[in-house]
This record gives C-alpha cells, structure tokens and sequence, in this order.
C-alpha cells in the first residue's frame, strides 16, 4: 500500500508536470491517471527501497471496415457510434456515424455526418450491436457544431463536435481517448475502427479495428484528382491513409469514426489522430482515403470542448 505521504509527492510531481501545458494534453494526463492503479513492492533483502509500479487497467490492443477483426469489449473505450431514429421502427436506430468520445460530455465526429440531418442519440460501449446487454449506453444529444469552414459541397475541415445531454461516467468500457496535438507525425502504423462494411460488404455487428498506413499525401492528390468534392487537392488539414496490404480499409458506415495510436507500450490511452472522413473505393488495392488531420483543429476544439 502507497504511504499518504508518497502518494501526495507523485500527485505534486504530477500537477508540477502539466503545467504549462496545453488543455487538451493537461485534460489528456487527467484520463490516463484514472487507467492506472499503483502498488509498491519491497524485495525480501536486507533494508530494501521500494520499487513503485503502474499497472494499466484495460483491454490490451493487439498488433494490429474492410479486412479487419472484431475488438474486444473495452479495447476502444471511446468508439461513439451516433444514430438516427429508424423510419421503419421508431424505437430503433440506424447508426450511420462513428465517433470519439474526448471529454466528459463530447464526441468527436465527421462534419458531413450530419447530412441526414440532426441525429437523436450517441451510443457508447457498443462492441456487439446483436447484444442489447453489452455495457452499451445511449445519450441524448443536446447540440452540435460544424467546423465554420465546412462546406457540405465539399471535404475540406470536415470535423464536427457533439455535445451529450448530460455527463458520461467513465467506466473500463466508456473513456475518452486524448487528442494528437502535434503536426509532427512519429508514426506510420495507425489503427481504424467502426462498424462499416465488412469483405461480405454488409455492416458488421461487431466493433471492426484495422491497422492501416500513413501514405504521403501525393498518393490521395493522385486518387481524387478530378473529383468534384476535391476541387482544391489535398490540404494540410488532411491525411492519406491506407494500407499496403490490399483490400484493407474503412469504407461506409465508419465515417466519423477514429484512427488511432497508443503511444506507450502497455498503456490504455489511445490518441485520436484523425478522422474518418471520405474514400473512393472500397477494399481495392491500396485504397487510399482522406481523413481529417486532429491537430490542425486542436484550438478550435479546445475552445468549444473545455472552454
């Protein structure tokens, strides 16, 4: 067991750390401390220091939507999926968006989600839509905000944030996920999630996670030359993903959805680095696809998330 003693050094040594930070990352430090629980071991020598060890409390992701494989409950413990009320049965919902849960009350999504219009609920836990018993929750939406640069005619700052209608309490299942805050890319290996279209190209009923590449962007540039919705190419705001392995990809019914990294080895918090925002082809051939790069809108979301 911690002393009260040395339990309130690591939290002064914690707070000292955050400081001069920016919001999304201090409120990013605050999530991972509540994945973690701390025990302190002494070895059986003669006046032993004590070793002081971090266990995470999660599902692990494993190395690693079209080629993908099911996850594991509690694995993405902020994929949001956001329904509308279906037309057929009024007590069901079409869930036609992905999302990221990122704070206590919002989710983060694409802007052209909302084409269908305003949806009624965001669901959070879901890892088997068969199961109605699954730690899934449901939230009623209070509103919603498209970045003041998207244009429905086009897939520039295609970005959106949802504000729930009351709180989410955080459980192993339900957690947000911390934001990329950073145009430098360390990484070429991301991880994509939804419960879009599978190889048998029907919608799958379990959560989907696929591992994908960070192509350079003149690879997208090339695939949507032309393409009404790409009238000014790829900007920077954007990110070309794919895979170099054929027919792996997010395809429809992810949009909105996360692409993600865990940046320490055995750790639970996943940083949100993009988008799901608009593909051409579906599980053919390199299938690159264009998504909205997070750090490009880390003020904006800033000032509307924690403001």
């Amino acid at each position: 067991m911690i002393t009260w003693f040395r339990a309130f050094a690591f939290l002064a040594l914690f707070l000292s750390l955050v400081q001069g930070q920016r919001l999304s990352k201090r409120k990013c430090s605050e999530f991972r401390e509540q994945t973690i629980q701390r025990a302190q071991f002494i070895y059986l020598l003669p006046k032993p220091d004590p070793i002081l060890v971090e266990i995470f409390n999660c599902s692990k992701t494993v190395n690693l939507i079209i080629n993908g494989e099911d996850a594991k409950p509690g694995e993405f413990p902020h994929q949001a999926l956001i329904g509308w009320r279906s037309k057929t049965n009024p007590r069901k919902y079409d869930f036609l968006c992905g999302g990221s849960l990122i704070s206590e009350r919002f989710v983060l999504t694409a802007a052209h989600c909302f084409i269908p219009g305003r949806p009624q609920i965001v669901r959070l836990g879901e890892n088997d839509l068969t199961n109605d018993n699954d730690n899934q929750e449901d939230y009623e939406i209070e509103d919603y905000t498209l970045h003041p640069k998207y244009k429905f005619s086009a897939s520039y700052h295609d970005i959106a944030l949802i504000k729930l209608a009351e709180d989410v309490t955080f459980s192993f299942f339900v957690r947000p996920a911390c934001l990329w805050d950073t145009m430098a890319m360390n990484v070429t290996k991301v991880v994509a999630t939804g419960f879009g279209f599978t190889e048998e190209l029907k919608m799958s009923d379990i959560l989907q996670k696929v591992p994908l590449d960070l192509f350079a962007k003149d690879e997208c540039v090339q695939q949507y030359a032309g393409q009404r919705k790409f009238k000014q190419g790829i900007i920077d705001q954007q990110l070309c993903i794919g895979s170099e392995h054929e027919e792996r990809d997010t395809c429809q019914g992810d949009s909105g959805g996360p692409v993600q990294v865990i940046t320490e080895t055995n750790g639970c918090i996943h940083h949100v680095l993009a988008v799901t925002s608009a593909g051409s082809f579906c599980g053919v051939g390199r299938s690159p696809a264009v998504y909205t790069r997070v750090a490009s809108y880390i003020d904006w979301i800033e000032s509307i998330v924690w403001k």
